[in-house]
């Protein structure tokens, strides 16, 4: 991710101070795709905070380096921080980096980019409308992706797409423990996840370690839905006809309307350059706060997976100080 983030930054004609990764094969890279000098790659990401005093910093690293390196930032009074996601290992470590940030005035960002991807700035736009009325609920059918690594993002497309956060998640995850290629310390899960809104809408997550292609989300209206195929671009909307929408929901054959659209498929890159101009421009971005959520949905999950399943509200009853081998 962190050549993705500099040919996203130097894409918005930020100048590259400095560089950090305590691998020297990837600050020599990173090196090379910025023409840095050997003097502003540093193996210790402190030292490099010290020695460059930057505006703005990218946290790419695994997310247990994040909030050391968070906290550090906010202390040297980097004035814009962009943290990847999970925010954390923890939720204490994750409100630690929210006090620095507002000791300092640091505006900080995690890097769950959905306002800023077509394949759900579209959703939002068509949700709620007159065709479609409002949202009931959201379905991911999804592949082996692991629970930190990508499901978080759609506890954050839920917030963003419905208006509302998730209250409460119940989650069974299958008994293998996910490899991840960063490591053998690090680890995430697969399975199935139920969130709910304290409003009505929900969301449901398959991840299951048996399906291996593609992510298709179903938007459930009152009135129709939308399937959305993330991976190639493709939207299909179906609603009911104008002279059957007062009908009962139980009559969920009336005739349609059908029309199939292309939209940008997934991409890294162009959201982060949204985000940071939105970061910069004082426009509205992902926070801190936004991390959390997600953060204390993952945590959720495996404490209602932990308890059979059972219903596991957001709030502060969650584990503060326990940490997951989360990349």
């Amino acid at each position: 991710m962190g050549m993705r983030h500099l040919e996203a930054i130097t894409g918005l004609g930020m100048t590259v101070c400095g560089v950090s990764d305590i691998a020297e094969q990837a600050r020599a890279a990173a090196r090379e795709a910025c023409k840095l000098d050997p003097s502003a790659s540093f193996a210790d990401g402190v030292e490099m905070l010290r020695s460059v005093r930057p505006d703005a910093l990218v946290v790419a690293t695994t997310a247990p380096s994040h909030a050391p390196l968070v906290v550090a930032a906010a202390k040297a009074g980097v004035r814009y921080i962009l943290c990847e996601k999970p925010m954390a290992t923890s939720l204490g470590e994750a409100r630690e980096m929210m006090d620095a940030c507002r000791r300092s005035g640091t505006l900080l960002a995690i890097n769950h980019q959905m306002r800023f991807m077509e394949q759900y700035t579209r959703m939002k736009a068509l949700i709620g409308s007159e065709q479609l009325g409002p949202l009931a609920s959201v379905v991911v059918a999804a592949s082996n992706f692991g629970l930190a690594m990508n499901a978080s993002h759609y506890f954050e497309m839920f917030r963003y797409v419905s208006g509302v956060p998730v209250h409460s998640v119940n989650a069974w995850f299958e008994d293998a423990k996910l490899a991840n290629p960063r490591g053998p310390q690090f680890e995430d899960r697969s399975g199935r996840i139920l969130a709910h809104s304290q409003s009505g809408p929900s969301l449901y997550l398959d991840f299951s370690v048996n399906a291996g292609n593609g992510i298709n989300v179903v938007y459930i209206c009152r009135y129709g839905q939308i399937v959305v195929d993330e991976l190639n671009g493709a939207m299909r909307v179906i609603a009911r006809k104008s002279e059957f929408r007062d009908l009962p929901t139980t009559r969920y054959g009336m005739p349609s309307d059908i029309r199939t659209e292309s939209i940008a498929p997934a991409d890294v890159v162009g959201p982060t350059k949204a985000l940071w101009t939105a970061l910069l421009a004082g426009q509205s971005y992902p926070d801190g706060e936004a991390g959390i959520h997600a953060l204390a949905c993952c945590v959720a999950a495996h404490v209602s997976h932990e308890n059979d399943g059972a219903a596991v509200a957001i709030g502060q009853s969650l584990p503060d100080a326990r940490r997951f081998q989360w990349a």
